[in-house]
């Protein structure tokens, strides 16, 4: 009796899904068909394969309807909550998640569904179906037939580590596929543990590596690569590493009781174990040694760009480089984000999306009356954390790059235009304390007095914009939309992705195309740095040593560093593994702001209870300019004071439909079973 394979079109349709064009899902089969003819011909095979990619989420939906809490599950941005449009509900996945709104029984909303786990075990089957048949298929040749096996395992891989990254373990089957007649003893299946789930998700992109194209191409820059594969790697090494998930106090505190039902095995290890610290060290230095990949850097041709005197202007990577290649940080770093660096001309991308959830996130960073609603803000804790421009602390400030803040001076403001690059300046009468910063600041963050250029309108009063939050200014709460309750919270919004040609009202305004970076390699080198600072002693990993090498971790860290135009760190920041540390998770606070990994690094690390105790603070945005608006203050919108952390939002549930299909299927601690 032959099988047949019905694609759940209406799941596509309805948005919750959209096609993950980095795994290429333009075309696949849309009706019921026999499974003889998915073998039939290569054509069949690769769109059978990309109805599977197609129930992935889309990663780069930062703002609205996420499938994974994202930017406002964390503490990088806080939203107005949810509200209304003539189209439907606007709401933030993250922030309905930390208001504790999610329960095991209802896990979406408008557009939106947290329960990856039964769309993610679909392609699991799916791939699992077609593997044993690549052999059959006629028209493939060799080549094409073991790239295609490599790139079905680096699906059903990504598949599985999508589930571990939401909820954690889950039920490894290799190349077993259940059939759907079974009795419901067949189906008791226990969870996996962590552990062997990480382990399981490495070896399949590993071997998945082997075959996969060493590069993208231009037409299909979104097709995983061996590099892409062994950067995933990296990634969940690193995690796995971390304190939350390697016998840490966070694990004590979040899994101390979270022991299987069958035979009371801990699913998260409660031993700490330090050779994991080297394993992730080795994964990381193994994509380094690719040398395939670079930072992304752009050479100050125009000769603007003044770095203090403690950075060293040795050639790059060893500083920022003098005379023929001067680096530029600002150039360097925000035109990897705002589309103004051609796919095919960034080094630093190992796999991205090339979808619209970038661009549709711009309009809830964009001010009020310039065509954005100001919905989502950054609060004042992740602002504080930009370094001065001789990479020192706000707290502990040089007489040369001081902090000033006067939040009810009105003398404390610049005089005078400072050009800091291309499309980069400080304008006149700015608040002293946005001034003397390093440079992601001032491509990362948004704050009162902030030129916008808006350039692609011919509109000259909606272009050219030194944008104001506070009360009575230009996009402050007096523009509050949608009943009052949108408007920008903290006074501060992210503009990382924003182009300088972004505009969005005014005769011919637009937006430019952006990639968003899946895993970049700034990630790492930075998780290099960080694996190997916690290596107490050598250890020996596929026949290399890694220790706490403080030359290696240098190198690499200072790397990131010198692109960001900041001195590099030096032996006394290296003095221990402490400090160290928190020196290199700050980094990550900034280096990758608002790339998705903020959510995941305070859980690893096992200070999320600790951040969520603190309340959010802002600026005074129901103040004019100098009646203190510049006061950091807690934040008052409803949608931020009912932030309710509790200590089962480590993980998100699994739905209670699935819990009730198996006997044996474990819920994840403090959600209701």
């Amino acid at each position: 009796m032959k099988k047949y394979f019905i694609l759940p079109v209406i799941l596509l349709l309805s948005g919750f899904f959209g096609s993950c064009n980095y795994l290429n899902v333009d075309d696949y089969f849309e009706d019921t068909f026999q499974e003889d003819s998915v073998y039939a011909n290569k054509l069949n095979i690769e769109r059978y394969f990309n109805g599977a990619a197609a129930l992935l989420p889309e990663v780069d939906k930062l703002c609205e309807a996420g499938n994974t809490p994202g930017i406002t599950g964390s503490d990088e941005g806080v939203s107005c909550g949810e509200w209304s449009t003539m189209f439907g509900a606007v709401q933030y996945s993250g922030t309905k998640f930390l208001n504790n709104e999610i329960t095991a029984s209802s896990l979406g909303g408008w557009g939106w569904d947290f329960n990856l786990w039964p769309k993610c075990y679909k392609v699991i089957r799916k791939v699992s179906t077609i593997l044993p048949h690549i052999e059959d298929v006629p028209d493939m040749n060799s080549f094409e037939k073991m790239e295609f096996r490599s790139k079905c395992r680096f699906l059903r891989a990504y598949a599985y580590y999508l589930i571990l990254q939401q909820n954690g373990p889950m039920i490894l089957l290799g190349d077993e596929i259940l059939n759907n007649n079974g009795e419901s003893d067949y189906y008791a299946r226990t969870r996996n543990t962590y552990d062997e789930c990480v382990d399981y998700i490495c070896q399949e992109f590993e071997e998945a590596a082997a075959n996969l194209p060493l590069k993208f191409t231009v037409m299909e820059p979104y097709i995983p690569t061996q590099g892409a594969a062994l950067a995933l790697v990296a990634r969940v090494r690193l995690q796995a590493a971390s304190p939350l998930y390697n016998g840490g106090d966070a694990a004590h505190r979040f899994f101390g009781d979270f022991t299987r039902c069958t035979d009371n095995v801990h699913y998260i290890s409660q031993k700490y174990d330090e050779r994991k610290w080297a394993i992730a060290a080795a994964a990381a230095k193994r994509v380094i040694d690719l040398g395939r990949y670079q930072l992304h850097t752009i050479a100050d041709e125009k000769g603007q760009v003044t770095f203090p005197a403690n950075v060293s202007t040795k050639e790059f990577p060893e500083g920022v480089g003098l005379g023929a290649f001067k680096l530029d940080p600002y150039r360097s770093y925000s035109e990897m984000f705002n589309g103004e660096t051609a796919i095919s001309n960034n080094p630093e991308f190992i796999w991205i999306s090339y979808s619209s959830g970038v661009g549709g996130s711009i309009s809830h960073i964009f001010p009020l009356d310039f065509g954005g609603t100001s919905a989502i803000s950054v609060p004042q804790h992740i602002v504080d954390q930009y370094y001065m421009a001789d990479g020192r602390d706000i707290k502990n400030s040089s007489a040369e790059y001081a902090y000033v803040n006067r939040p009810y001076d009105k003398a404390c403001v610049t005089t005078g235009d400072k050009i800091l690059s291309d499309n980069y300046k400080i304008s006149n009468g700015t608040y002293l304390s946005y001034t003397n910063r390093e440079p992601r600041f001032y491509i990362n963050i948004g704050y009162s007095n902030a030129w916008w250029s808006m350039s692609s309108t011919t509109d000259n009063n909606k272009k050219n914009v030194n944008i104001q939050y506070w009360k009575g200014g230009n996009a402050g709460k007096t523009h509050a939309a949608s009943n009052g309750i949108l408007y920008n919270v903290t006074g501060y919004t992210c503009r990382k992705y924003v182009n300088p040609m972004d505009a969005l009202t005014g005769s011919s305004a637009r937006t430019t195309s952006k990639a968003f970076p899946i895993i970049r390699y700034a990630e790492i080198l930075l998780a290099y740095a960080e694996a190997l600072n916690n290596l107490n002693q050598a250890y020996e990993v596929d026949g290399k040593s890694y220790s706490r090498d403080k030359e290696a971790i240098k190198y690499y860290f200072n790397q990131v560093r010198y692109r960001a135009g900041l001195p590099g760190i030096t032996d006394d920041d290296l003095a221990t593994t402490e400090t160290f540390n928190e020196i290199v998770q700050r980094e990550r606070m900034i280096e990758l702001f608002w790339e998705g990994q903020r959510y995941y690094d305070i859980r690893r690390l096992g200070i999320v209870d600790k951040l969520e105790r603190e309340p959010l603070m802002g600026l005074n945005v129901d103040q004019t300019e100098w009646e203190g608006f510049y006061q950091p203050t807690i934040i008052q919108h409803p949608s931020v004071l009912q932030r309710d952390f509790k200590s089962k939002m480590i993980l998100l549930p699994i739905h209670l439909d699935e819990i009730s299909k198996v006997s044996v299927l474990d819920q994840n601690p403090g959600w209701e079973k």
